[in-house]
């Protein structure tokens, strides 16, 4: 990991996140590139203006931006190399071309959560980066430092585990010098031979090279919630886990668990996009499981 890309919006969460991206970039030795998005709807915002006019207006607000984002640079009091950026792209669109322009390794967000038809309709600036980033990120809720990453809960989809998904956490734990709790949320169509699955990923973890981990199974009829519960009862410091990056229909109907956890998560959450092309690695305790794993959560709303 060479780079750190954080998107800046000044305010108190996104603060957060720059702090805590400082205090893991000094201790890699990482760059840090702070983005901000100006992107203007040129007929709500300057209903008014036109031509040269319009044109001062926008280049007095980047000239804004720019300073603020120096005396932003200049409050961390930091010895780490930051570059800042801005931008007039939608955020989303903006970090998807800076990650492969700059050959970013993280991106670090804070997020507020969201919740009700918000999170239906909408949802939030970091989820949406979740889904689509093509690197691993971390979502940061609240103030957090780089010692305080003691313990990671890894939630995981027993059919489906890729060999960089591991790999990547075999690398965020040597980072971090955690211990990882991998669990899995045994649902109710789900018949597996739990003392099988236990052992086989246990080896899996030994192949891996994990030095400090283990692993859990729960019960509960959606993932989203069991997870929650164990980061409490564990008493987990981030959580890290992949993502299906489901778009369109298939995201509204379905949900995503790891969507709906990290937006509802009060420590970090790390975040890793599996490669659709990717084989998953077969776990043979799994070849003659009954029912299709797949996260569904539908709430009724009281009138």
């Amino acid at each position: 990991m060479k780079k750190i890309l954080v998107p800046i919006d000044f305010s108190d969460v996104s603060r957060l996140a720059a702090e805590f991206a400082v205090d893991l970039a000094e201790r890699s030795n990482a760059e840090i590139l702070f983005l901000h998005s100006i992107h203007f709807n040129y007929y709500s915002d300057f209903p008014h203006a036109t031509g040269l006019n319009l044109q001062q207006m926008i280049s007095d607000v980047q000239t804004s931006i720019e300073n603020n984002l120096k005396e932003f640079v200049e409050s961390l009091n930091t010895k780490a190399a930051i570059t800042t950026h801005s931008t007039s792209l939608h955020l989303l669109e903006a970090v998807k071309d800076t990650i492969k322009e700059q050959d970013v390794g993280l991106v670090i967000m804070g997020t507020k959560g969201s919740s009700g038809w918000a999170e239906f309709l909408v949802g939030s600036q970091t989820e949406k980066i979740v889904r689509w980033a093509d690197c691993p990120v971390i979502s940061v809720p609240s103030k957090t430092s780089f010692d305080a990453i003691n313990k990671i809960l890894v939630p995981i989809d027993l059919t489906e585990i890729q060999d960089e998904f591991m790999n990547n956490l075999a690398k965020l734990q040597k980072l971090f010098h955690a211990k990882m709790e991998f669990l899995w949320v045994k649902t109710p169509h789900n018949i597996e031979n739990t003392e099988m699955v236990t052992k086989e990923f246990d080896q899996l973890l030994k192949k891996y090279g994990f030095s400090d981990a283990s692993f859990t199974i729960v019960k509960n009829v959606f993932p989203s919630d069991g997870i929650l519960e164990q980061v409490k009862e564990l008493g987990a410091d981030m959580v890290a886990m992949a993502t299906h990056s489901r778009r369109g229909l298939s995201h509204w109907l379905s949900g995503s668990m790891t969507e709906d956890t990290v937006n509802h998560l009060q420590v970090p959450a790390w975040t890793f996009k599996l490669d659709k092309k990717a084989k998953s690695i077969g776990l043979s305790s799994f070849k003659n499981a009954s029912g299709k794993a797949e996260y569904q959560k539908i709430e009724l709303l009281a009138v």
